[in-house]
């Protein structure tokens, strides 16, 4: 069984690459930092996230019932 693998919090969907030298994973990465303590960053990040998952549940709707993920 492999490890967990953190999912990028900044570029949704992603796993984190450690794209900052030094960092072992989100949690002490520092865009994620930035972006979590800037009110704008952060609320824009939001609004992502809402198209991302309203966007996947329209997805969902259009799979046809056999090819679904459950």
């Amino acid at each position: 069984m492999g490890k967990p693998v953190p999912q990028c919090p900044i570029r949704l969907g992603e796993p984190c690459s450690l794209c900052e030298p030094g960092v072992t994973g989100p949690e002490d990465c520092g865009l994620v930092w930035l972006v979590m303590t800037d009110p704008e960053l952060r609320e824009r990040l939001a609004e992502l996230r809402r198209q991302r998952t309203s966007h996947q549940a329209e997805d969902g709707l259009r799979t046809p019932p056999s090819r679904a993920i459950r």
